[in-house]
């Protein structure tokens, strides 16, 4: 089964070395999806909506990078505006929004691998 990386790395020095593939797991807040985990995010249309809002392309085998502050912002009010009543669906956005909102206080980004 695939996994899905979303990661926000916790300082700009690592911000350079996720571009040599180099970042530890230490300085990373790592969200990994598995396959059912995205199909459920998928499914409230979190990605596309995103990619509607940001002008970006986060997609199955797509590497995407969001690091400006006005999209980070853009995209963690569009995550809070989400209603999902599924307990399970609710969990896993909150560790979306979770991952903007570090990008967004320690000035670095959201990067999605998938």
């Amino acid at each position: 089964m695939k996994s899905r990386y979303i990661v926000t790395p916790k300082d700009k020095a690592t911000v350079e070395l996720l571009d040599y593939n180099k970042a530890a797991d230490d300085d990373l807040i790592e969200f990994v999806l598995t396959e059912e985990q995205f199909n459920v995010l998928n499914c409230h249309n979190v990605f596309s909506g995103l990619n509607e809002i940001l002008g970006c392309d986060i997609d199955d085998f797509e590497d995407e990078s969001i690091t400006d502050g006005t999209q980070l912002e853009m995209g963690l009010n569009y995550l809070n505006a989400i209603i999902v009543n599924d307990e399970g669906a609710r969990k896993l956005l909150e560790k979306l929004i979770y991952l903007f909102q570090e990008a967004i206080s320690r000035k670095t980004g959201v990067y999605f691998y998938f």
